[in-house]
């Protein structure tokens, strides 16, 4: 997007993605939605006593029911989620939540708290506007900032800087709205949690999500711009 010439190529383009990813929903939902996917959710609760929620599985994990919105088993994170009232262990996501817009993230915080246990978790990995200002602008350290601002290599042809990568984190991949600590803190406070954590990639609790992170998420780039909560019921 940041490429765009015009305002009339930018929603040329901005229209295409987003029509190419509702029809994508709209297949998944077809195909793998409803009767299929509350089945499958039944199935799942039924088999396991710890139950956790891998939302935007582009991979999936073993022992989560694991959901991907163009996928298998679509769960519309916007949208009331398919579970009752405190019956969910464990929430986890990773790259997603800046996908939604504010109010949509507030919902989907919202909705996790109401289906989680009580001392139910959200793990939540995210873009992090705080770590990026903080290497892009506050610390003097070059080889971080060259690592950050070259994830937006593949977006344009000119030699990546600092104002490609900012206009690039908020306007490429679809990404809707990028959080920062005080904004998850204040409102997953607002809704009820009881507890907000940040912490690093060796802190998380489940050790599935910890080799998942290790093994396939271990890029220093893709780290250094995200920020890791917990989110505590």
């Amino acid at each position: 997007m940041i490429n765009s010439s015009n305002e009339l190529n930018y929603l040329l383009t901005n229209s295409r993605a987003y029509l190419s990813f509702k029809i994508k929903c709209i297949i998944a939902f077809i195909f793998n939605g409803h009767f299929f996917r509350k089945k499958n959710i039944k199935k799942y609760l039924e088999k396991h006593k710890n139950i956790k929620l891998h939302l935007g599985a582009t991979d999936e994990l073993e022992g989560f029911l694991n959901s991907q919105i163009t996928g298998k088993n679509p769960i519309d994170l916007s949208r009331r989620l398919p579970f009752k009232n405190s019956v969910v262990d464990l929430i986890f996501s990773t790259h997603v939540i800046e996908h939604l817009h504010k109010i949509q993230i507030i919902n989907f915080l919202n909705e996790s708290y109401r289906i989680l246990k009580p001392g139910g978790r959200n793990i939540i990995l995210t873009p992090s506007i705080c770590k990026i200002v903080e290497i892009l602008y506050l610390k003097e350290n070059d080889e971080k900032k060259e690592k950050l601002i070259t994830r937006q290599k593949k977006w344009t042809k000119e030699m990546p800087n600092t104002a490609l990568y900012i206009n690039g984190v908020f306007r490429n991949y679809g990404h809707r709205f990028i959080l920062d600590k005080s904004f998850v803190k204040d409102k997953s406070k607002e809704i009820g949690f009881k507890n907000v954590e940040i912490i690093d990639k060796n802190s998380i609790p489940d050790l599935t999500i910890k080799n998942y992170i290790n093994n396939f998420k271990n890029d220093e780039s893709w780290l250094l711009e995200t920020e890791m909560f917990i989110l505590t019921k």
